[in-house]
């Protein structure tokens, strides 16, 4: 079994990197989409604020790894787990899966990011730049129920420039397999 658990900022690429790995064989999990499917079966808008805010809540009543938990339940052999932002989340699968669990930190330049936050079709995407880095200082803040994502990427097996063109970094990622 192989597990690989993607960690890092606001569309630096984690999904991205996922699609590599679907393309060598591996199952996909996204805690984001596995975040936006539970709001919108509570009827409520999905945006990246409501997510905070929803993701914090839902941590607070059922668990800092409650979206670990419900992605953890559909792993497969070999699965990718994207979208990781809680150092509960990362425990939870150390503990789950043991040696077979590797995390893997994507980073690119904040203004990149931004660029291609803008060129995704996903909900709540469509924001100012001064907007995007609010909300990303916000999450990262000590605030209670904040995302802890530079504490997670600090616990990355290994971390993955992702500041180029698509070809770079299937370069990056191929030695990883």
């Amino acid at each position: 079994m192989k597990i690989i658990g993607i960690c890092g900022q606001p569309a630096s690429g984690k999904d991205t990197v996922a699609d590599f790995f679907v393309s060598k064989g591996f199952t996909h999990l996204s805690l984001g989409d596995t975040l936006r499917e539970e709001m919108r079966k509570q009827g409520l808008p999905v945006d990246r604020a409501r997510m905070s805010v929803f993701a914090a809540d839902a941590k607070k009543s059922r668990g800092m790894a409650y979206l670990a938990e419900l992605a953890a339940a559909k792993v497969s052999d070999k699965s990718i787990i994207s979208g990781i932002r809680g150092m509960a989340e990362v425990e939870f699968f150390r503990r789950q899966f043991g040696t077979d669990f590797i995390l893997l930190a994507v980073d690119a330049p904040l203004e990149t990011r931004y660029a291609r936050a803008l060129m995704r079709d996903r909900a709540g995407d469509n924001i100012s730049f001064e907007e995007f880095r609010r909300i990303e200082d916000h999450e990262r803040s000590a605030v209670s129920g904040a995302q802890e994502v530079d504490k997670v990427i600090a616990l990355a097996d290994l971390t993955i420039d992702n500041s180029g063109p698509m070809e770079a970094l299937a370069a990056k990622l191929e030695p990883f397999l």
